[in-house]
């Protein structure tokens, strides 16, 4: 009896110890709660007009982070000296993420404050694609990050 009794429990002490490990996190996303939050870099920014690249850019110096809800990004003054940052709340689903500006520099104030962009990811990288058009002209802002944390 008391080989079954130490069988039974060793037995229970395996099955504990397997879904314990197997529950834990197992890298930095997994313990944030979202695959996206986190501190990220651009690595490569590309801008396109009506299908043909404009410029190639491997030198800008932009930041986002998102943590709990909040996305806050800023970038390298332009060449005119103008500033471009911003700070509000995100949803992601579906891989989209939705940002709600609700402070931002004077060069993003419009009447547009909700960004809904599409990205592809992977473990440690994501592209962004920002769509807009002037006049008969599809531009497009095409944003890789690379994972910080």
């Amino acid at each position: 009896m008391k080989k079954k009794a130490a069988l039974l429990y060793l037995v229970f002490t395996s099955a504990l110890l397997c879904v314990c490990c197997n529950s834990l996190p197992d890298d930095k996303s997994a313990k944030t709660g979202h695959p996206i939050e986190g501190v990220w870099e651009l690595s490569h920014f590309y801008h396109l007009a009506n299908g043909d690249t404009l410029s190639v850019d491997t030198s800008k110096v932009q930041h986002k982070i998102y943590l709990e809800g909040h996305v806050i990004w800023n970038t390298d003054p332009a060449p005119d000296a103008s500033e471009w940052h911003g700070y509000g709340t995100y949803t992601f689903k579906n891989d989209t993420i939705t940002e709600t500006l609700t402070s931002m520099s004077r060069s993003m104030q419009s009447n547009v404050n909700t960004y809904v962009i599409p990205i592809e990811r992977s473990k440690n990288t994501y592209k962004q694609v920002n769509t807009y058009e002037r006049n008969d002209t599809v531009f497009k802002n095409i944003e890789i990050y690379k994972k910080l944390n």
